[in-house]
C-alpha cells in the first residue's frame, strides 16, 4: 500500500505514517496526531498499515476520530500517491474546500518510459476527456511530448459512439497520458 511516511522513518508505525488533518490544521499529521509539514511517498505492507492505524486509534484520546476515519484517509492518500515515485516529497496545500497535494518537490512515474514504435499502449487516467480512458492502440511514432497512436478498431468505434463524432484512426496524445502495456 502506498503511504506517506515522516522523513527519516525506517518503518511504518503510528508515529511515522501520515494522514490528512483530522479536525483542525492545515498540515499533514501522523496517525498519532503530531503535525508534520511534508512526507515521503513509500510502498508499505498493508498489514503493517492496518496494525498502525488500529494502534493509533486506540491511543488517541479523541472520541471523534476512530480507526475507520484514519483508514479512509490512508486509502485516499494511497490512491492519490499512485502517480509518484518512491521517495517523492509531498505536502498539503489548503484550498477553500479542503486540500490538494503539494507535489512541487515530487517526481511522477514515467509510465511511457522506453516507448517505441509498435508498442501496445493504453490511455491512462490523466487524459481529458475521460471518454478516452483505457482506449488501446499501437504506437506509430514518438516525439518529445507527444505519441501518435493508431487506435484499435473496437475502441475507435466505442469513442465514436460515446462522443457522437467521427474519431480519426491516428491520434496525437500527450506522452504523460499513455501507459505501455507490452
Amino acid at each position: 500500500m502506498r503511504v506517506l511516511l515522516k522523513e527519516g522513518a525506517e518503518s511504518a508505525t503510528s508515529d511515522s505514517i501520515l494522514v490528512l488533518p483530522q479536525l483542525t490544521g492545515s498540515t499533514l499529521e501522523t496517525l498519532a496526531g503530531d503535525e508534520v509539514p511534508k512526507g515521503l511517498a513509500a510502498e508499505v505492507d498493508e498489514k503493517a498499515v492496518v496494525s498502525a492505524v488500529n494502534t493509533a486509534a486506540r491511543a488517541r484520546s479523541d472520541e471523534y476520530v476512530g480507526a475507520k476515519d484514519l483508514m479512509r484517509d490512508v486509502r485516499w492518500l494511497h490512491k492519490a500517491l499512485g502517480e509518484y515515485q518512491d521517495g517523492s516529497k509531498i505536502g498539503l496545500t489548503p484550498t477553500p474546500r479542503g486540500f490538494t497535494l503539494d507535489d512541487s518537490e515530487a517526481t511522477r512515474i514515467d509510465r511511457a518510459a522506453n516507448l517505441a514504435e509498435g508498442d501496445t499502449i493504453a490511455v491512462g487516467p490523466s487524459i481529458k476527456p475521460k471518454t478516452y480512458l483505457n482506449a488501446r492502440g499501437k504506437v506509430a511514432s514518438v516525439t518529445r511530448d507527444k505519441v501518435e497512436v493508431v487506435l484499435d478498431p473496437g475502441d475507435r468505434d466505442r469513442l465514436a459512439r460515446a462522443t457522437a463524432k467521427p474519431i480519426a484512426e491516428r491520434l496525437h496524445l500527450p506522452r504523460a497520458c499513455v501507459e505501455k502495456v507490452s
